[in-house]
């Protein structure tokens, strides 16, 4: 039989984009002495019978099969079905024998690691729209300290004194975190039935903006409390959302790049809120507390209609099966770069297989044995920030600024959010240049001494100008210092630590036991500064010398890995200070699908 007879058949079922492609067949007997075109071949395989060519499939035996020379290895499958004659294509890249195996492995990493041409308009688009949704998290986290210290406010609902009892600042601040604890477990069944575009249209449509309207509008403080609760759930869904989108939309070495986006966009909306309450504060009316409340309900409004343009994650679609739909996915965000999607769909194809050799899995297999060390891992930056010394310094730092006498407190709030803005800048370039171990050790190293600075400070009584200054400037530092490690590893980890199937459920524990850890932090913290003052900070530096611990011990070295790498060397159980230097296998060809036949 003629070995091009089906050519025309054949070339049919291609898409556009490779038509252009020379194609090739051959016959069982016949195969090629050397490859038909120099960079492809297409092979197909049909049913045996009198009226359809029978190709020899090369992906049957190894995957990898030589043929003279050469190699020929799969790259994803493109499927026809037919009632009559079904066909079935494979566009499969030609490698020669030269190359040794780890040869091949390395390029396919190279491919998706280090691919170029990929931030696109429609990239950039995606990640801006996307990584602002933690600008709601930035903003409340921001807004709320210099609020609280705000006359007209604490007059409003409060009715005495000059500044919130301690209970009360446990209702606005803790108490709304049982909300942000809530919506963490909730996204998950959110993100599994309705993906992540959905999913953050969702909260913001049904809970920030309807929570954010109640605050403006409340009328005492249940009303105040009941409408935060609101909010912070809504605001937890996005937090857990926001992190796993971004991670999908980029390849792996601009992974931390893409993730910290988010932290920069709350970065400079944390730095808006600041400047806004420090303008207001100077008005003597109700719309010294009202102007950033309605600012709050605003943002999420916006942004709820920049992400109806958004699209969906191509690793979401993958792991559902929807393959078609994940490499047009690929399509609108790579600008039909056929050689960056080919890539990253093979490494989609290698992730899927991963996952489906785990598909039976159920949310409390986190905890398992093979998993609760990357589960652990992963949530650990998300919890232990609570600890290190921000929850003193950012979130109480008004408070904490008045307390100590500082000039200005409303000001030096606006620098020390600035500072961290431009630390969330800096910080995931050093993980993507530099690394997460390295950046991490560092960074953590320099809070420690900061953290001892603050409270021995704070120790020797604040009795002149220059020691308040000296306060205020090292609340400064901190806060560049904390948004360059914490912030900028906190949505990272969950993001690229955990197994394919697990992935939603480890980002939303990861956020429950932050917002756990934070509602302690924020209940105890008052208690104690109002005996003691910034001096609690000796007790965060004590957290951050076993932080630092645990961070040489566990924190693996990801730089420059996929997602299929990561799982490997979880799998195959590698130290976490091993990982810089190892040589991963597991981005060899795609597996033929079980039960296909020749």
């Amino acid at each position: 039989m003629d070995k091009i007879a089906r050519r025309s058949s054949l070339h049919a079922f291609l898409p556009l984009e490779l038509r252009s492609i020379s194609i090739e067949t051959w016959t069982e007997r016949e195969p090629p002495a050397k490859p038909p075109n120099p960079d492809f071949l297409l092979s197909a395989r049909v049913p045996m019978n009198p009226n359809a060519w029978s190709g020899r499939d090369y992906r049957l035996q190894e995957n990898i099969t030589t043929s003279g020379r050469h190699k020929f290895v799969p790259l994803p499958r493109i499927s026809h079905q037919n009632r009559a004659n079904p066909i079935r294509v494979s566009l499969m890249k030609v490698i020669p024998m030269e190359k040794t195996h780890s040869d091949h492995v390395e390029e396919l990493h190279h491919d998706v690691s280090q691919s170029k041409g990929w931030l696109t308009w429609r990239v950039a688009a995606n990640i801006l729209v996307v990584g602002f949704s933690w600008g709601l998290y930035g903003y409340d986290s921001s807004f709320v300290s210099p609020v609280l210290s705000l006359p007209l406010f604490i007059q409003k609902y409060q009715d005495h004194g000059t500044a919130f009892t301690a209970t009360n600042l446990n209702l606005l601040v803790s108490v709304p975190l049982i909300g942000a604890a809530i919506g963490s477990f909730a996204s998950i069944w959110m993100q599994s039935r309705m993906g992540r575009k959905r999913s953050l249209l969702s909260a913001y449509i049904f809970c920030c903006v309807p929570g954010s309207i109640l605050q403006l509008f409340a009328p005492d403080m249940a009303a105040m409390v009941c409408g935060r609760i609101w909010n912070n759930m809504g605001i937890s869904m996005l937090n857990t959302i926001s992190g796993l989108y971004l991670s999908e939309m980029v390849p792996s070495h601009a992974r931390a790049r893409a993730i910290a986006s988010a932290l920069i966009g709350s970065s400079a909306v944390s730095v808006i809120a600041a400047t806004v309450v420090w303008a207001t504060e100077k008005i003597n009316d109700n719309r010294q507390y009202t102007i950033p409340f309605t600012i709050q309900v605003v943002v999420p409004a916006t942004l709820a209609v920049l992400t109806l343009f958004v699209t969906e994650s191509p690793t979401w679609l993958a792991l559902r099966g929807r393959m078609d739909d994940a490499r047009c996915a690929l399509k609108t965000i790579r600008n039909n770069n056929m050689d960056l999607i080919e890539a990253e769909m093979r490494a989609l194809l290698a992730l899927v297989e991963n996952a489906k050799a785990r598909e039976d899995v159920h949310f409390w297999d986190i905890l398992s044995k093979p998993n609760i060390k990357r589960t652990l891992i992963a949530g650990a930056s998300l919890s232990v920030s609570q600890v290190g010394g921000q929850i003193l310094v950012l979130l109480y730092s008004t408070v904490m600024l008045v307390q100590s006498g500082v000039e200005d407190p409303f000001l030096i709030t606006v620098i020390i959010y600035l500072a961290y803005f431009l630390g969330g800048c800096v910080g995931p370039i050093l993980l993507d240049k530099v690394g997460r171990r390295p950046t991490a050790l560092g960074g953590f190293t320099i809070l420690f001494l900061l953290d001892i600075a603050i409270a021995g400070l704070a120790s020797s009584g604040l009795t002149t100008d220059s020691e308040r200054l000296g306060l205020a400037s090292l609340f400064i530092i901190f806060g560049f210092f904390n948004a360059l490690v914490f912030q900028s590893l906190l949505l990272l980890l969950p993001a690229e630590l955990p197994s394919a199937r697990l992935r939603e459920a480890t980002a939303s524990w990861s956020m429950f036991w932050s917002y756990v850890t934070a509602i302690v932090t924020t209940f105890v913290i008052p208690h104690i500064t109002e005996h003691i003052g910034a001096q609690a900070d000796f007790v965060f530096a004590g957290c951050m010398l076993i932080i630092i611990l645990g961070t040489y011990l566990y924190l693996p070295e990801t730089k420059d890995r996929t997602l299929a790498e990561i799982e490997e060397m979880y799998t195959t159980k590698v130290a976490a200070w091993k990982w810089k230097g190892h040589k991963c296998s597991i981005l060899q060809e795609v597996q033929a699908p079980s039960g296909e036949s020749a």
